[in-house]
């Protein structure tokens, strides 16, 4: 009842999605009554009558969708010709040339690279807003070259804020031990933080197939909830340190930005641990859908227009139901390679029919590096935890860590040369 009910409420945000271009209620609400209309049908005629009722949530989600649209940026916003912007820094990315800020108001800003500014800070400038294509975003201002003045600092939740000094600082123990090639790469391997990577690196990622590595996943949240569970284990009983457990997850995904990818993982591992917690029984069906649910609650426009949504569901997918298949006729049985192979296999169509492009040969490199991240983000996170404690320390490490650093990025290199 749950899977079917959270299903087609999921099916009703995307046909919301849908009528987003068109204009009066009529014929949006035209669209997703034939919508659920036809779902009825079609399941009727497949046999399924049981479930045709839950075609109702159709247009709960949908509704559901317009209503969050109408109402997602409430601050008005002037488009098309120069006038005053002003708003909270809601998000701040930091590359090598340029940052990004995004606005409390659904504006993102591109910025010169200094001066620098922060989550929290309010800020002013005069630019042209443009409107965005992507409805998760009301707007795109290019203010590169103009003047931002800084009106205030300390805006937001100071908890957010607290976080975000963590990162920072975590990242800048990574600089202190490694090269900063290799710290760039492992901080986006611990953190997603991709801002100092080099345009010749993100073009090699690119063309090797191997971007979502640096997009954080449920490797990164296994590898901590295994370490806090370990911590926790051994001044609590074990029934005790699920809701410790939980927090820390929540503070990570927190503090790295609650990209869609590490938001699905999180919650999928939080499942888990519930179930194991209170002696459940496990679905990975019901997993998948709930996690899917709990985002589009939150933002209902995600599922239709989030590409990371879509990759990172696509790979759980694969991973649940084409992974059994190779696990059955494969002469290789390395689980973690099978699990590349079968998220692989699942993003390559949505990956050509999103940007245009894949990289066919992209298993081979991914194939050689699948095995070896796990443990260069166990001990990515074991050198920038220890450098907060002894810069000394951390060397072992971050020796250790290096050498799978250097081995990854020579596979990324030759792959994106040859393949």
């Amino acid at each position: 009842m749950f899977f079917w009910a959270a299903f087609f409420f999921l099916l009703g945000t995307l046909v919301g999605s849908c009528t987003l271009p068109f204009h009066g209620l009529a014929s949006r609400t035209g669209f997703i009554g034939a919508t659920a209309v036809t779902a009825v049908v079609v399941l009727r005629l497949l046999g399924m009558r049981r479930i045709s009722p839950y075609a109702a949530f159709v247009v709960i989600g949908a509704a559901y969708c317009l209503f969050y649209g109408a109402h997602r940026f409430p601050e008005p916003i002037a488009f098309g010709h120069m006038g005053n912007i002003r708003g909270l820094v809601m998000r701040a990315e930091h590359h090598l040339d340029h940052q990004e800020l995004s606005l409390g108001n659904g504006l993102r800003i591109y910025a010169d690279r200094y001066p620098e500014f922060e989550y929290g800070d309010t800020i002013a400038l005069r630019g042209e807003a443009k409107r965005s294509k992507n409805p998760l975003m009301a707007g795109i201002v290019n203010a590169r070259h103009a003047t931002i003045r800084l009106e205030s600092e300390g805006g937001g939740y100071a908890i957010q804020r607290r976080l975000l000094a963590a990162k920072a600082a975590f990242e800048n123990n990574l600089k202190r031990v490694l090269p900063s090639d290799q710290a760039a790469f492992l901080a986006g391997l611990t953190l997603g933080t991709t801002d100092e990577f080099s345009k010749e690196f993100v073009d090699e990622l690119r063309a090797s197939g191997t971007t979502h590595i640096v997009a954080l996943s449920g490797s990164n949240v296994t590898g901590i909830i295994a370490g806090i569970m370990f911590l926790l284990g051994l001044v609590l009983p074990r029934r005790k340190i699920f809701w410790p457990t939980i927090l820390a997850i929540a503070l990570f995904v927190a503090m790295t930005g609650a990209e869609s990818s590490l938001v699905r993982a999180a919650i999928m591992n939080g499942i888990v641990l519930a179930a194991r917690r209170y002696e459940r029984a496990g679905s990975m069906r019901n997993a998948i859908v709930a996690a899917a649910l709990m985002m589009a609650l939150w933002n209902p426009l995600v599922p239709a227009f989030d590409l990371g949504f879509q990759l990172s569901f696509a790979a759980i997918l694969g991973m649940a139901y084409i992974m059994p298949i190779l696990e059955r006729y494969s002469p290789w049985k390395n689980r973690t390679l099978l699990e590349s192979v079968s998220a692989q296999a699942a993003v390559m169509p949505l990956l050509a029919i999103a940007v245009g492009r894949t990289a066919p040969f992209a298993i081979i490199p991914n194939m050689l590096i699948a095995a070896a991240v796990p443990y260069t983000v166990t001990l990515g996170f074991l050198t920038g935890g220890t450098a907060l404690v002894s810069g000394t320390l951390a060397f072992a490490p971050a020796w250790l860590a290096g050498i799978l650093l250097s081995y990854e990025m020579e596979v990324i290199h030759i792959a994106a040369r040859y393949l």
